[in-house]
């Protein structure tokens, strides 16, 4: 693992949201404040060997999605050049009384999800070089049934995990603080089964000063930060200035004290996002930025534009290690 960081204590949109398989409901959506012009602001240019353009999954088995099977969806993928993948592997607020993660010898029990719990459904993404992390939506409470998900994850052979934390923690560290420490206690029981490059991280607001998040403390567990900057959703300057509004994300998340990477998410569920406004936020985002999220054949069209073998970026003051893959 890359940072199995102090003790451990830690999309919107229509968001990486706690809904259920039939309903994608709505988390609530904060503008930030309008971006600062800076005409001393300087970028420069970083090449990296290669790029990790990543894709969000929601439902596999969502009627409208472009591919609902996982074979077919990591064929397609891999045709349009995404390198990581994030599959949605559980949800704490979705009928858990019959979907409670349950440890076989062999084998994990993920009810409603189990098509993410199965090893041969991850080896599609895998066989065609893309990496599988997991994710879930996460709440206040059942700490330890969430650590479940955490462990789901781990032993079915996923090579990342990504809490999306929300609304329902802004200004409340002491709840946040006892959801990271029961994901950090449960990643220490499974070191003997960790994968060395195991990475823990967390999505949440792309303008977490609005929403009194304490990304400090979720920086003291994770090994990356995974912004959701969604442009789409704030629009103004940030549609018409896009590396402005990067940078602002990036910066307040450094006053907020994140030291670990920050790698944005971009939501084009919209469909006001042009293939080469897509580009121009992963050239200032970097070369792990991902998308909220596979959808429809029509939504995919400007994502299927996108330069995915981009490795030219541009990085500020507040990039620092955003861009080591």
């Amino acid at each position: 693992m890359k940072t199995l960081a102090l003790a451990l204590s830690t999309l919107v949109l229509i968001s990486c949201g706690s809904s259920s398989p039939e309903e994608d409901t709505e988390s609530s959506i904060t503008t930030p404040d309008n971006v600062q012009q800076n005409n001393e602001i300087v970028y420069q240019d970083v090449t990296t060997p290669t790029n990790k353009l990543g894709a969000w999954i929601f439902y596999i088995d969502e009627t409208t999605l472009v591919h609902n099977n996982h074979q077919d969806m990591a064929n397609y993928l891999a045709s349009v050049g995404i390198k990581r993948v994030f599959i949605k592997i559980s949800d704490i607020n979705y009928n858990w009384g019959s979907n409670k993660i349950a440890f076989n010898e062999d084998s994990v029990d993920c009810g409603e999800w189990q098509d993410a719990c199965e090893p041969d459904n991850l080896a599609h993404y895998k066989q065609n070089g893309i990496e599988v992390w997991a994710w879930t939506y996460n709440d206040i409470g059942l700490y330890e049934d969430q650590a479940d998900m955490l462990e789901a994850a781990v032993r079915v052979g996923y090579q990342g995990y990504v809490l999306d934390i929300e609304t329902e923690f802004d200004g409340n560290s002491t709840e946040l603080n006892n959801l990271l420490v029961a994901h950090s206690n449960r990643l220490a029981s499974l070191t003997e089964i960790l994968p060395e490059d195991f990475t823990f991280a967390a999505t949440t607001w792309g303008n977490p000063k609005d929403h009194s998040m304490d990304i400090g403390l979720i920086d003291d567990y994770v090994d990356v930060h995974m912004p959701q900057t969604y442009i789409e959703k704030w629009g103004g300057s940030y549609l018409t200035d896009i590396a402005a509004g990067i940078r602002k994300g990036d910066c307040e998340y450094r006053d907020l004290g994140a030291e670990k990477p920050i790698w944005h998410i971009v939501s084009h569920e919209d469909k006001i996002l042009s293939g080469d406004d897509l580009d121009t936020f992963i050239k200032y985002a970097g070369p792990n930025t991902s998308i909220w999220r596979i959808a429809t054949s029509s939504l995919m069209t400007e994502i299927e534009a996108v330069d995915d073998a981009t490795t030219t970026f541009k990085s500020q003051d507040c990039t620092l290690n955003n861009f080591d893959l």
